[in-house]
């Protein structure tokens, strides 16, 4: 609940019940009454009518739990050798019951990694905020990043993507992209693929590893977003 909470707030301070409940593909009744379990904890503060939001305790236990998540879904995929669309789904199963000395010393054994399966960044227990990820629509010609893509996107598409070579941790270079909502044409190991923009917008980059070369190639002129 509250990593779907830190989620729907993340554009808006609030988020209302009916989005959490669309979110957790629960009923609206269920969805208040674990909003007001939470609010009891100190989590969450709700004002009917106006919204729910995370209060800073509620924040941050949200992104430790974003962080177990992560960690989980590293170690199915790099230690169990599941696929990483599928670590995400089964790391919901056991990682609320998951010891936090336990779930250090998994992290500690897989050697502190910065990423989970998927390509997001491992929050640090510490952390407050979650940089925002771009989709990889956003990226300008001439412009490269690692790619990331969420757990939740369509098994169709996440096939599509693996035969054009796109997938969690490679590197995509922006070599054009057409006006108007069109295609983006991509440097993908070597190759130029081109991807549509209504799937280009499901992609996520990692924002820190994008960079602008000198040496910009793009045929499309004053193309900035």
């Amino acid at each position: 609940m509250l990593k779907a909470l830190y989620r729907a707030t993340r554009q808006d301070v609030t988020a209302s019940t009916g989005d959490l409940a669309l979110a957790l593909d629960v009923s609206p009744g269920t969805a208040t009454s674990l909003v007001k379990r939470l609010a009891e904890r100190g989590l969450v503060n709700h004002t009917p009518y106006l919204g729910v939001e995370l209060t800073p305790i509620g924040r941050q236990e949200a992104l430790r739990a974003i962080r177990r998540h992560r960690i989980v879904e590293r170690f199915l995929a790099d230690m169990l050798g599941y696929p990483w669309n599928e670590a995400d789904r089964l790391a919901a199963v056991f990682e609320h019951e998951l010891p936090e000395e336990v779930e250090e010393r998994i992290f500690v054994a897989l050697d502190r990694p910065e990423s989970c399966p998927h390509g997001f960044p491992i929050p640090a227990p510490e952390a407050m905020d979650l940089p925002v990820p771009p989709p990889l629509y956003d990226l300008d010609p001439g412009q490269s990043a690692t790619v990331a893509v969420p757990g939740s996107t369509d098994a169709a598409i996440v096939e599509f993507l693996d035969t054009l070579g796109i997938r969690p941790g490679v590197e995509v270079t922006v070599i054009e992209r057409h006006p108007f909502d069109g295609p983006l044409v991509l440097r993908v190991d070597g190759q130029d693929r081109t991807l549509g923009a209504k799937v280009a917008r499901q992609v996520f980059v990692q924002s820190d590893q994008m960079s602008q070369p000198s040496n910009t190639r793009s045929s499309i002129k004053g193309d900035r977003r």
